[in-house]
């Protein structure tokens, strides 16, 4: 099977995820970003071609089934999902640190561009708390998912040997 049909149905997976059951698994009201979680992981194992596809996918699936058409989601997933591609080949597949710190790091510039983005936020928020009571919290929970499912992908994918060809 085609590894991009693969990565779509995953996207998709992830999106019913996101909206189904992680609506529901809020602890102390925080939401993660399923999807951009999924397109970081794919990104890193992949590179930043791919990353670019998936970024693109899904962003645009999250910005037409909850939102409009192409919104902030692809414009900022799209870029996102192309620098955490860049990383591959550059650090071990097996290195179980970087997904964490890649998916922590994407969760905080991705909140911090959808404020600037999106125009009703960037003069009506306090940015300290935003920062504090939101972005931080769901950083670190994306962050602790990208370990789960880094290890996940990269048990299915890579079989903890040698990486499929490309």
């Amino acid at each position: 099977m085609n590894r991009n049909l693969i990565f779509t149905l995953i996207l998709i997976a992830g999106l019913i995820l996101q909206v189904t059951l992680f609506s529901f698994l809020t602890p102390w009201n925080i939401r993660p970003d399923f999807l951009l979680v999924i397109i970081v992981v794919i990104s890193i194992l992949e590179g930043p071609r791919t990353g670019l596809l998936v970024g693109f996918l899904g962003g645009l699936l999250q910005d037409v089934f909850l939102g409009g058409f192409i919104s902030v989601n692809t414009i900022i997933k799209v870029p996102l999902g192309f620098l955490s591609g860049l990383l591959e080949g550059h650090f071990y597949k097996g290195n179980f640190l970087l997904p964490p710190s890649v998916a922590f790091s994407a969760s905080i510039i991705y909140h911090f561009l959808t404020i600037f983005l999106t125009e009703h936020l960037m003069f009506n928020i306090n940015y300290w708390t935003a920062f504090t009571k939101k972005i931080l919290p769901v950083s670190i929970y994306n962050a602790v998912l990208s370990l789960l499912i880094y290890y996940l992908f990269y048990k299915t994918f890579y079989n903890g040997e040698r990486y499929y060809e490309k």
